[in-house]
């Protein structure tokens, strides 16, 4: 009986079809990748919100989320017109809370939270799409997204995507009473 091997040809047929299929997972993974960094992105976002909202209430304070490049940070609203937030200040930070009252709080909240720069933002505001963000002035950032200690808050939707794989779209979406809901959909690419 004679044994028969395989040919150069043969051989090498495999080794392309191995290859393709090698690719093709390696093209899934990159695309679940990318949907797992935006869903995790999305959930410390959806978290932190709902914790704002309930911070608003409890510590009695409007707090605000302002949105400035590679960031969101933490401010609250202080009412110079209430003589208790006015009590003990400089002239100078009397002056800075007169031009932008919205300043960094002492919380036990995270204070900021870096974007990662692979995940693109678009925020609604009533409907309305917020400019990108600039660079904040010597007064400070003006926030996007305000949670008042009535709790109630500016009726939002923060869109995030990612340009490695454009078939999903993670929306935060915050109704103006009820906590802020996290919804995925799938884009017909």
């Amino acid at each position: 009986m004679r044994q028969r091997g395989f040919t150069l040809v043969e051989v090498m047929v495999v080794l392309v079809i191995v290859g393709l299929l090698l690719s093709m997972v390696n093209l899934n993974f990159s695309d679940r990748a990318a949907q797992q960094e935006t869903e995790q992105f999305a959930q410390k976002l959806d978290v932190a919100f709902n914790r704002y909202r309930e911070e608003a209430v409890f510590q009695n304070l409007d707090l605000g989320v302002a949105w400035i490049p590679g960031e969101f940070n933490l401010v609250g609203f202080y009412d110079l017109r209430q003589k208790s937030v006015a009590e003990g200040l400089t002239e100078e930070e009397l002056s800075r809370l007169s031009e932008n009252p919205w300043t960094p709080i002492d919380a036990a909240l995270a204070q900021s939270m870096s974007i990662p720069e692979t995940i693109d933002i678009r925020i609604l505001v009533n409907d309305e799409e917020l400019d990108p963000p600039e660079e904040p002035d010597e007064n400070g950032a003006i926030p996007a997204l305000i949670f008042l200690s009535s709790d109630e808050y500016i009726p939002f939707v923060v869109e995030l995507t990612h340009p490695d794989d454009e078939s999903f779209v993670i929306r935060l979406i915050g109704d103006g009473i009820g906590p802020v809901r996290r919804r995925m959909e799938r884009l017909d690419v």
